[in-house]
C-alpha cells in the first residue's frame, strides 16, 4: 500500500509541476532552450537527471555488487564529462549559443554533417525513450501490480503531455523534482544497508576476509586495466557526444553559469554514486552469494533493508530516474526533428509559433510511436537500442571537441571521421567487443586519427569559421 501511495503521489507532482511551468512558454526558443534563462539549480537537476537512469541504479548497483570498488571506473568517467565541461568547454558552448548539437555541426563543419547527425540522434533517441518506458514500466508493474502495457500507456502519456507542454523548462524542473527523489532514495538505502551491516569500518574489515577482491581497484584482475580505462573513456568523453548535454548548455541564461552548473553536476554525481557504492558494498556483507540477474539485486535488497515508507521513496526513486531520461530525450527527438532535419532541409521559413506547434506535434507523435514500441518490442532488439546512443558517441565526440579544440579540423576530415567513427563501433560490437572493451574506445582512437590525417590532406577552414569558434 505504501509503495503504490508514493508512486502516485510521485507521478501526479510530476504532472503538475509540467502543467504549471507550461504556462511560461511563448514561442519556441521557450520551448527548445527554456528561452536560455535556466539558472544553476534546473541545470544541475536536469542534466544529473538525464544522466541517470534505471540502469544507473538498478544496473550499477548489481555492478558493484559483483565487483566492488573497481565499479568505480564507471562513475569516475561521469564525472570527468562535468569536470572537462566546467574548465572548458560548456563556457564555449554556450558563448557559441544555439539550440542543437547539430546547428553547431553545421557551423563549424557544414550543412551535410548536421543532417546526418540529426537523422542519427532522431533513430537513438527514439530507441533511447522506448528504453526507459520499459524500465519505468518494469518498476510500477513490480510495484503496483499492474499489468505491462497499461503500465507502459498511463507512464508514457504523463511524461509526453507535460513535455509537450513545457518543453525544455518543463523537463528542467520536473527533471530538478526527479533528482530530490533520486538522492533522497539512494542516501536512505545507504543509510539502511550501511547500518545493518555494522558501519564503514566493519563493511571493509568484513570484506577483507570473505570477498577481498571488492577492495582491489581492479577486482584482482577481473575487471583489466583495459577494461577500466574503456569504461572511464567511455562516460568522460563520449558523454561529450551526447546532444542531451549541449541543449541543457544552451539553456543556461550566461556561459558563467553553464560552467558553475557543470561543476556542480560533478559533485552531484559523486553524491548519488558514492551511497549507492557503500550500499553494495554493504550488500555484499549482509546478503552474500546473491546470484541469478544483477539487475534484480537492487530490487530485492531494498525490499529486505527498507521499511514501507522508505522502500517507497525508493522505488519512486528509479522510477524517476527513468522517466527523468525519457522526457529529456523524447524533448530531444521533437527538437531535432523540427531544427535539424525539416528546417534544415526547407528553404521555407517558419515563424517562432508555426515552429513551436510543429515541435510539440512531433514531440507527441514520437513519444506514441515510443509508446508503441515499448510494447512491441522484445528484449534482443532492446540491445540493439541501448547500443544506439553509444554508436551515436562514437560518431560524434571527436569532431563535436575538435570544434573548439584545434582550428585545422575541417569539413571533409569530420565528415571521414563521423562516417570511420560509428562504423569502427558497429565492427567491434559485432565483433562481440574483443578485450572486454565498448566500441567507443576504439572508435575514439581510429575517429581521432581519421580526423587529423582527412584534414591534413584537404584545404583549412575558412577564415570565417576560425574567427567564429576561435576569436576572444
Amino acid at each position: 500500500m505504501e509503495l503504490t501511495v508514493c508512486i502516485i503521489v510521485f507521478l501526479i507532482l510530476l504532472f503538475l509541476i509540467g502543467l504549471f511551468v507550461s504556462k511560461r512558454i511563448k514561442n519556441d526558443q521557450d520551448w527548445f532552450v527554456a528561452g536560455r534563462n535556466l539558472g544553476v539549480v534546473p541545470l544541475v537537476g536536469t542534466y544529473f537527471a538525464t544522466i541517470i537512469s534505471t540502469v544507473s541504479v538498478i544496473g550499477y548497483f548489481g555492478y558493484y555488487y559483483s565487483y566492488g570498488w573497481a565499479g568505480w571506473w564507471n562513475w569516475a568517467g561521469t564525472a570527468l564529462t562535468s569536470m572537462i565541461a566546467a574548465l572548458w568547454f560548456a563556457e564555449k558552448l554556450r558563448k557559441f549559443g544555439q539550440t542543437t548539437l547539430p546547428d553547431l555541426l553545421a557551423a563549424r563543419y557544414g550543412k551535410a554533417h548536421s543532417i546526418i547527425a540529426g537523422v542519427v540522434i532522431l533513430v537513438a533517441m527514439l530507441f533511447f525513450t522506448s528504453a526507459q518506458l520499459t524500465g519505468s514500466a518494469a518498476v510500477v508493474t513490480t510495484s503496483m501490480g499492474i499489468d505491462r502495457t497499461t503500465a507502459i500507456i498511463v507512464i508514457g502519456i504523463i511524461f509526453i503531455l507535460f513535455t509537450v507542454m513545457g518543453g525544455m523548462e518543463a523537463v528542467a524542473w520536473t527533471d530538478t523534482f526527479c533528482s530530490a527523489i533520486i538522492l533522497i532514495g539512494v542516501w536512505l538505502l545507504s543509510y539502511n544497508a550501511v547500518n545493518e551491516a555494522g558501519g564503514v569500518v566493519k563493511i571493509h574489515k568484513t570484506l577483507a576476509q570473505i570477498k577481498p577482491s571488492a577492495l582491489d581497484p581492479f577486482a584482482n584482475g577481473a575487471i583489466p586495466l583495459g577494461v577500466a580505462m574503456s569504461w572511464f573513456l567511455t562516460w568522460g568523453i563520449g558523454n561529450i557526444g551526447a546532444p542531451q548535454f549541449s541543449t541543457r548548455i544552451y539553456s543556461a541564461k550566461d556561459p558563467k553559469t553553464a560552467a558553475l552548473s557543470q561543476a556542480w553536476t560533478g559533485v552531484t554525481f559523486i553524491f548519488f554514486y558514492l551511497p549507492l557504492m557503500l550500499a553494495a558494498l554493504a550488500s555484499i556483507v549482509l546478503f552474500p552469494g546473491l546470484t541469478g540477474v544483477a539487475d534484480t539485486y537492487a530490487p530485492t535488497i531494498i525490499q529486505k533493508v527498507m521499511g514501507p515508507w522508505g522502500g517507497g521513496i525508493m522505488m519512486a526513486g528509479i522510477l524517476a530516474a527513468s522517466i527523468s531520461t525519457a522526457d529529456s530525450v523524447l524533448l530531444l527527438a521533437g527538437t531535432t526533428f523540427v531544427r535539424d532535419i525539416v528546417q534544415r532541409c526547407s528553404s521555407r521559413q517558419f515563424m517562432p509559433q508555426q515552429t513551436l506547434k510543429m515541435a510539440r506535434i512531433t514531440t507527441f507523435i514520437i513519444g506514441i510511436l515510443a509508446i508503441f514500441f515499448t510494447i512491441h518490442t522484445n528484449q534482443g532488439v532492446m540491445w540493439v537500442q541501448a547500443n544506439a546512443v553509444g554508436y551515436m558517441g562514437s560518431m560524434l565526440s571527436v569532431v563535436v571537441l575538435a570544434a573548439f579544440a584545434w582550428k585545422r579540423a575541417n569539413a571533409q576530415g569530420a565528415l571521414a571521421a563521423m562516417i570511420v567513427g560509428i562504423l569502427t563501433a558497429a565492427i567491434w560490437g559485432y565483433l562481440n567487443r574483443p578485450f572486454g572493451w565498448f566500441p567507443i574506445l576504439p572508435s575514439l582512437f581510429t575517429c581521432t586519427l581519421t580526423l587529423v590525417i582527412v584534414s591534413k590532406l584537404t584545404p583549412p577552414p575558412s577564415q570565417k569559421v576560425i574567427d567564429q569558434f576561435f576569436k576572444e
